[in-house]
C-alpha cells in the first residue's frame, strides 16, 4: 500500500528494509538505502499491499540533462545503463521528479538492466514509472522480477494501469503475480481483466468519487477531503448514485464549491449524465468524450449501477492504439502487434496474410501468361506493364488513406458512404486523365512508338478509375460486413489494381499493336 509522504505508516514500511538491505547496498558499493527492490535477486521483498491505490499526485518540473539522458538512452542504450548505473542519485532524482523520462529510459534499455534499475528505485517511484511506460514493455520488465516483488509494484499502481500491465505479462508470469498478490487487489485486477482492452471496461478505472443522492453540498466537501487522498488524479467529476449503485448524476467541483451547504446534491447534479456501458466500444468512449469535452466518461454495468470511469488521457491513448492498429491491419500485420510481440506470435500473425499474397500474385501471373504471345511479338511491353499498376496503385491507396481516416474519426457515417465513393471516383477521373496523358506522352517518347504511348495512357486512365472505386469501396464493404474497415485493405487493392493494371495493358495492346 502506498502512503502519502510523511505518513508515518508509510515510514515503518520504509523502516522495515534498512537493516534488511544495507549488505546489498554495500555489495554495489553504494552507501546503506532502503529501496524495495535492492535484493531482487534474493527475492526477498515486501508482501503486497491489501489493495491497489492510485499513484500520488504531483506537479512536475524538467530536471536540466533529463531530456539529454533519454537522448542517450535511446541512441547507446548500453551507455546510459552504465552512466545511470555508477551515478545512482542521479537516477534516483530523475525518477522522482520526470517518471516519463525515466520511462523511455528503461523501455531504450534491456529488460534485466531496466529491471535493475527499478529495483533502485522507491515503490513509489517505480510505480510512477511503470505507469509512465508501455504496457508491454512494462511487463517485459515485470517479468524479470521475482512474483512477490512484481506484486509489490503492482499493487502501488492505479488499478487500471496494472491490469493493462498484466493483461500483457505471458501465462506464467500472470499466474504467479496474481498468486502473489493480496485476494482483495487480484479481484480488483480480475474485475478489469475480463473486459476486452477495445472496451470502455478496459479502459476505466474503479477508483471514482461516488457519494449518495441523500447527501448535502457541505457534507459532500467534507467526504471528497477524505477521499481526496485515496483517489487522488483520479477525482474528475462527483459522481451521484441511489442505495442501489445506479448512476444518477454528475456534479462538476465547480458547481459543487459555489452551492449553498444545505443544498442537496440532487438540485446541483447534471441528471442522466452521458455515460457509457463497460462493453461500449474505445472508439464511441472517444467520440463522446471528444464531443463534450469532458474530463471523464462514467461507465456503468448493463443494470446502470457505477462501476468505473474512463479519463481523458486514456481515450487518448485509446484513440492513438486504433489509428496504429489501423495502419498495421491495412498491410495484414496483426491489429494488436507491436514491437514488444513474441517473434512466433507475430510470426503466426502476419503469415496467412503472406500466403494470401502468394496466391494473389500466382493469379496475376496467370493473367500475365495468357497474353505470352503479346509480350514476345514487342519486349518493351514488358518494360512499361509495371508503371500502369504502380501508378494506379498509389492512386488507390490515397483513396483508402482517405476514407479510412474518416471512419476512424468519425466523419464518414454510413449514410455518407455513396457519396464518399462517388467522390473519390471523380478524383480519379480528372487525375487519371492528367497522368494517363503525362504517361502516354513519356511512353511514346521513350519507347519511339506512338501506339505504345496511346496503349500506356488508355490503360493508365482505365485503372485509375478502377483504382479510386477500389480504394474507397473496399473499406466501405467491410464494414457492411461487419469487419474492420481497414482489415488488409491494402492487400486487396494491391490485387485489384495490379490485376486490371496488368491485364488492361496487355489487352489493349493485344487489341492495338
Amino acid at each position: 500500500m502506498v502512503h502519502p509522504p510523511g505518513n508515518p505508516d508509510r515510514t515503518r514500511y520504509r523502516d522495515g528494509y534498512d537493516q534488511r538491505h544495507s549488505s546489498c547496498a554495500l555489495e554495489r558499493g553504494r552507501p546503506p538505502r532502503p529501496p524495495w527492490g535492492a535484493c531482487r535477486r534474493s527475492g526477498e521483498h515486501h508482501s503486497a499491499g491489501p489493495k491497489l491505490h492510485s499513484v500520488r499526485f504531483r506537479l512536475l518540473r524538467a530536471r536540466a540533462g533529463d531530456d539529454d539522458l533519454r537522448d542517450l538512452a535511446r541512441r547507446t542504450p548500453d551507455a546510459a545503463e552504465e552512466y545511470l548505473e555508477a551515478h545512482p542519485d542521479e537516477w534516483e532524482a530523475l525518477a522522482e521528479e520526470t517518471p516519463q523520462n525515466a520511462a523511455d529510459i528503461l523501455e531504450a534499455i534491456d529488460e534485466a538492466p531496466a529491471a535493475d534499475l527499478l529495483g533502485d528505485l522507491e515503490v513509489e517511484d517505480a510505480a510512477d514509472v511503470l505507469d509512465e511506460m508501455r504496457p508491454e514493455a512494462a511487463a517485459d520488465v515485470i517479468e524479470q522480477l521475482p512474483a512477490d516483488a512484481a506484486a509489490v509494484l503492482i499493487t502501488a499502481m492505479e488499478t487500471d494501469q496494472a491490469a493493462d500491465i498484466v493483461g500483457s505479462l505471458d501465462e506464467e508470469a500472470r499466474a504467479a503475480l496474481i498468486d502473489a498478490l493480496d485476494p482483495e487487489a487480484s479481484q480488483d485486477l480480475a474485475d478489469l481483466l475480463r473486459y476486452a482492452p477495445d472496451t470502455a471496461g478496459g479502459l476505466m478505472t474503479t477508483e471514482i468519487a461516488s457519494l449518495p443522492v441523500g447527501m448535502t453540498a457541505g457534507e459532500a466537501v467534507e467526504r471528497l477531503r477524505i477521499l481526496h487522498d485515496e483517489l487522488g488524479a483520479n477525482m474528475t467529476y462527483v459522481y451521484v448514485v441511489d442505495d442501489a449503485g445506479l448512476l444518477l448524476g454528475v456534479v462538476s467541483f465547480r458547481d459543487l464549491f459555489f452551492a449553498r451547504p444545505g443544498q442537496g446534491l440532487e438540485e446541483v447534479m447534471v441528471h442522466d449524465p452521458v455515460a457509457v456501458t463497460v462493453n461500449t466500444d474505445r472508439e464511441i468512449v472517444s467520440e463522446l468524450i471528444q464531443r463534450y469535452h469532458l474530463i471523464a466518461l462514467p461507465v456503468t454495468d448493463h443494470d446502470g449501477r457505477l462501476v468505473g470511469i474512463v479519463k481523458v488521457s486514456e481515450a487518448l491513448e485509446a484513440v492513438q492504439a486504433e489509428a496504429t492498429e489501423d495502419i498495421t491491419a491495412m498491410v495484414g500485420a496483426g491489429a494488436e502487434e507491436t514491437v514488444y510481440t513474441p517473434v512466433m506470435r507475430s510470426a503466426r500473425r502476419r503469415l496467412p496474410w503472406i500466403v494470401v499474397n502468394l496466391l494473389i500474385g500466382f493469379a496475376i501471373a496467370t493473367v500475365i501468361f495468357q497474353f505470352e504471345d503479346t509480350i514476345r511479338s514487342d519486349a518493351k511491353l514488358a518494360a512499361y506493364m509495371p508503371l500502369v499498376a504502380l501508378l494506379a496503385g498509389n492512386s488507390g491507396n490515397q483513396s483508402l488513406a482517405v476514407i479510412i481516416r474518416a471512419m476512424a474519426i468519425g466523419d464518414l457515417p454510413p449514410g455518407r458512404a455513396r457519396r464518399a465513393v462517388r467522390r473519390e471516383f471523380a478524383v480519379g477521373i480528372v487525375n487519371g486523365a492528367a497522368i494517363a496523358l503525362l504517361s502516354g506522352l513519356g511512353g511514346a517518347l521513350l519507347a519511339g512508338s506512338g501506339r505504345i504511348g496511346l496503349v500506356i495512357a488508355l490503360a493508365v486512365a482505365v485503372n485509375f478509375l478502377v483504382a479510386g472505386l477500389a480504394g474507397a469501396g473496399i473499406p466501405v464493404v467491410l464494414r457492411r460486413l461487419g469487419q474492420d474497415p481497414a482489415l488488409a485493405s491494402n492487400i486487396f487493392l494491391t490485387m485489384i489494381t495490379d490485376m486490371v493494371g496488368f491485364g488492361g495493358f496487355l489487352l489493349t495492346a493485344s487489341l492495338l499493336l
